[in-house]
């Protein structure tokens, strides 16, 4: 059961994620996006990392598109088509101004300001003399003005374009989330805790409002225009307005709670606003009055922009960049990929694989990746595991007792009545006739003829079991909540504790062999048996972070991943574990290894990535403590805002297609 967060909370998780910049810098995150190169996107594409900020040049055509992993996209046909560009940012990237094909201003985490001249093929960083984030930037109608405001108050000016910088007092400790400036004297900048700055003399001297609920922040505010009228707005629906330069304002009654980020003008007239759960409202009359509609599988929108009253672009959570071509009443994505959470990935062989999450979703591929196509699995639920013995016949497990099985690849999926009505979470098969299932609440199936029929053991007690793994022909090992390891010694029918003197959740066990085995979980925990899972030994990963899955590729050879997109390989048993830095920060639940390249992840907002090669790793300092004991809770529970009881009839927003061009008549 998930609780809806008050306005505070999500406050506090706006705030949070704006300083994931910081937390990037601290992780080494230089190395991190450089080395990140060795894995390539595979969903959604063309990358599956947050957009902070999209803009457009007035020609509608060319624009950028920024974000998290100082991603920096790059379009020259109004958004169909995306390229990732080279620049010297290794931190998050927040603002984005764009004044023309060839000129763009970025900013971003620690005070980092780049601009470009010649369309993005080089980014200059311009040194700013703050080391605060930098989360808006903004420049009067001469192009010449502009500012940048960021965490505690901090606000900088320039006045050659952005090429040199300039510290302004605002007289404020509060993070300012937006600004904006009718022109080269009139600004307003919004921010933390119903915090609102105006200023008349260009960012000389800000004073300060305090308008909206109490401890809700203000994220987005922009002039109408070359007007003195702006609208601002937040969290927990507020919006407010004012006609003189932000002296006063009046809020703006509409029946909407929902988080709004993101405001944009292009006239007098018409306006709108983006935020959370795919909402869009529109304004014909300035701001005085808003229309919504709601964006299909209400993704979290963080940035607009539009080109004139009908054409404009929305930019959010997992990479998703969409456009309208009807003032905002009708969006359709630019691009590729579905964005539900993948629970786990299999790999058969180099070439074939499947993928399971959220919502019954089912992933297959035939080409190593390159192209993944959507299975129909008949279910709505989230699928958390799946397992194939060979090219036709696969298994699939989820939630509600949910136990799936197909004989064509996947192509289709027929449901298993069984007697469990726990979720189940782990999954696998010996050979074509036996296998295992297993659970909440200590369920175990097990089967003897394929998949067929489940027979649901005796529980042992009230663990909550992630994982399980054959070990030969009769030894089983399932690992589950509070250290929990079981043993089985005839296929799966009677199970008894291992002792491990560790109550860390224990998310997944993988063997190799009959001897050779090792399991991951909370954080940072890895064992390692040399016994088919009689005895365990800890092994120093040097994180802290959760661990969620592991996969071998030979006894010695192995990878695991888990939170903040970390990716980890020993290739001596364990005695070392080395960092593979890959293009997200976002948990991944699940990955498969078959050696080389032949490695795949997936997670988080249906993040699918691919190893590029086998270099490129860092070592992980040894911790001076073990890693601390303390309560854990399932993967993927926590975090998971899936609307399992919202069957989706297509699998996402419709795809947007570039007009046909007409030929020119011959005369």
């Amino acid at each position: 059961m998930f609780l809806n967060p008050s306005p505070i909370a999500r406050a506090r998780v706006l705030l949070l994620c704006l300083a994931l910049g910081a937390w990037a810098l601290a992780c080494g995150a230089d190395a991190v996006r450089a080395q990140g190169r060795s894995w390539a996107w595979q969903n959604p594409l063309p990358q599956g990392n947050a957009i902070s900020a999209v803009r457009f040049a007035p020609d509608g055509l060319n624009g950028w598109a920024v974000g998290a992993e100082g991603v920096v996209l790059r379009t020259r046909n109004g958004g169909f088509r995306w390229e990732e560009q080279k620049t010297p940012a290794s931190v998050t990237l927040y603002g984005l101004f764009v004044k023309d094909k060839k000129t763009a201003v970025v900013v971003g985490a620690r005070g980092l300001v780049m601009t470009t001249s010649d369309g993005g093929s080089r980014w200059t960083v311009r040194p700013t003399g703050v080391k605060d984030h930098l989360y808006s930037v903004a420049f009067a109608p001469d192009h010449m003005h502009g500012w940048a405001v960021g965490s505690y108050g901090r606000a900088i000016a320039t006045t050659d374009g952005g090429k040199t910088w300039k510290e302004q007092a605002t007289g404020t400790k509060a993070h300012l989330f937006s600004v904006s400036f009718a022109d080269a004297e009139t600004g307003a900048a919004a921010g933390d805790a119903g915090t609102l700055l105006v200023t008349a003399d260009g960012g000389q001297t800000w004073q300060s409002q305090q308008l909206g609920e109490a401890g809700l922040p203000f994220t987005s505010v922009a002039f109408v225009a070359a007007t003195r009228k702006a609208v601002a707005v937040g969290l927990g629906g507020q919006i407010f307005r004012t006609d003189d330069g932000g002296k006063t304002w009046t809020r703006v009654e509409t029946p909407l709670r929902t988080d709004l980020l993101s405001v944009f003008f292009t006239d007098e007239r018409h306006g709108w606003i983006a935020g959370d759960e795919g909402q869009v409202l529109s304004t014909g009359d300035g701001g005085t009055t808003w229309f919504p509609v709601s964006v299909r599988t209400r993704p979290r929108l963080a940035s607009l922009h539009f080109a004139d009253e009908n054409t404009g672009w929305a930019a959010g959570k997992d990479g998703l960049i969409l456009r309208t071509d009807d003032g905002g009443i009708e969006w359709r994505r630019l691009t590729e990929g579905g964005r539900d959470d993948l629970s786990d990935i299999f790999f058969l062989d180099g070439s074939r694989g499947w993928a399971v999450g959220a919502r019954g979703k089912v992933l297959y591929t035939s080409s190593g990746g390159k192209r993944w196509t959507t299975r129909l699995s008949g279910v709505t639920v989230r699928l958390n595991q799946v397992f194939f013995i060979d090219e036709s016949r696969g298994w699939a497990v989820g939630e509600q007792g949910t136990l799936l099985r197909s004989v064509n690849g996947g192509l289709t999926w027929e449901a298993v009545k069984t007697d469990a009505k726990a979720d189940l979470f782990g999954l696998h098969f010996r050979d074509a006739r036996h296998g295992l299932a297993v659970g909440a609440r200590g369920t175990i199936l097990n089967t003897d003829d394929g998949g067929e029929t489940w027979h649901l053991q005796p529980s042992i007690g009230p663990a909550w079991l992630e994982s399980v793994a054959f070990v030969d022909a009769r030894v089983a090992v399932a690992v589950g909540s509070n250290g929990t390891i079981l043993r089985s010694e005839d296929g799966g029918e009677t199970w008894q504790f291992v002792e491990l003197n560790a109550k860390e959740w224990l998310y997944a066990v993988s063997f190799f062999d009959a001897t050779r085995g090792y399991a991951v979980g909370e954080g940072g925990l890895i064992l390692r048996t040399d016994d088919g899972g009689r005895t365990w030994r800890d092994q120093e990963s040097g994180v802290k972070i959760n661990l969620y899955s592991v996969s071998l590729a030979s006894r010695d050879d192995a990878l695991a991943a888990g939170e903040q997109g970390r990716v980890l390989q020993t290739k001596d048993g364990g005695e070392t574990w080395e960092m593979l830095p890959t293009l997200t920060t976002a948990s991944l639940f699940s990955v498969s290894y078959r050696g080389g390249t032949a490695a795949w992840v997936a997670g988080r907002g249906g993040a699918i990535l691919r190893r590029a090669d086998t270099l490129a790793t860092v070592k992980i300092p040894k911790p001076k403590l073990p890693p601390a004991l303390r309560g854990g809770a399932p993967k993927l529970q926590s975090e998971d805002t899936s609307d399992a009881a919202s069957p989706l009839l297509e699998d996402d927003i419709p795809r947007a297609l570039p007009p046909v061009s007409q030929p020119t008549p011959k005369p």
